[in-house]
């Protein structure tokens, strides 16, 4: 069981309709995609962050460890934003000389990067209270009712796989690191060619052996999953309900004193 799986069936709300929490999800996303405000971004953020603290019972220091994944590729992406070239230099905050021009950060690109920065960890924030708090197999019966069951299968298969690849991998690098096989930099670039290699030689195995025991077993093409006994939770639904209306109230208001 991977890490995400496992704290989503630890979840407070794993038995709670998964139909609530991805309203609530894609609520809370859309009104943060939709208003080019720092509160209200903020403000989902914490919303959000609170629902999967207190309501979903997940620990701070694991939820702040798997923010720092996304967390570092925003900041990465958001200081291609900031800073740039700067046509005059008494418009920048801080500047430098570089190749004949000066590159700097002004307030105008600050405060888009800012902006661009918020909404989208607001939305990862989103996305977030929704796997930690869902279980997979509750999606999939989610989606079992809306979606195609080809693309349900397909999708199952592809997560479950996914892993497959990840636990193959970890094998093959420790194995070579227990024999010194990334002791310098070419010897690294050689044994990561090997892993490639070898990972996608034994998951190829291991597909032809998984077709097998369904074929053997009397597989039709169709997957057969138990639903589980869902709850709904009238807490969660108020919640969703007055943080929506609470979020689009202070967006309006936002853009009516602006």
């Amino acid at each position: 069981m991977s890490g995400i799986d496992k704290y989503a069936y630890q979840s407070k709300l794993a038995r709670v309709n998964a139909g609530t929490k991805l309203l609530f999800t894609l609520a809370s996303m859309a009104v943060c995609l939709s208003f080019s405000s720092v509160l209200v971004s903020t403000l989902t953020i914490a919303v959000m962050s609170a629902a999967t603290l207190i309501l979903g019972g997940c620990r701070l220091r694991c939820y702040i460890r798997l923010l720092m994944i996304p967390f570092a590729f925003l900041v990465t992406g958001t200081i291609t934003i900031i800073v740039g070239r700067i046509s005059q230099p008494t418009q920048a905050l801080v500047s430098i000389p570089l190749l004949g021009a000066r590159y700097g950060v002004s307030a105008d690109s600050l405060k888009t990067g800012v902006i661009i920065f918020l909404r989208a960890f607001g939305a990862v924030t989103c996305l977030y209270f929704f796997s930690l708090n869902t279980p997979m197999n509750s999606l999939l019966s989610l989606l079992r009712r809306k979606t195609p069951g080809l693309f349900v299968e397909l999708m199952e298969l592809c997560y479950r796989f996914i892993f497959v690849v990840w636990e193959e991998a970890g094998k093959i690098h420790t194995a070579q690191a227990s024999r010194l096989g990334y002791d310098g930099f070419m010897r690294s670039l050689h044994s990561m060619g090997d892993l490639v290699t070898n990972v996608f030689l034994r998951v190829f195995r291991r597909v032809d052996r998984v077709t097998a025991a369904l074929e053997s077993r009397g597989f039709e093409g169709n997957f057969e999953l138990l639903a589980e006994q869902e709850e709904s939770s009238r807490l969660l639904e108020g919640l969703a309900i007055a943080a929506t209306m609470f979020l689009i109230i202070i967006g309006l208001l936002e853009r009516l004193l602006t």
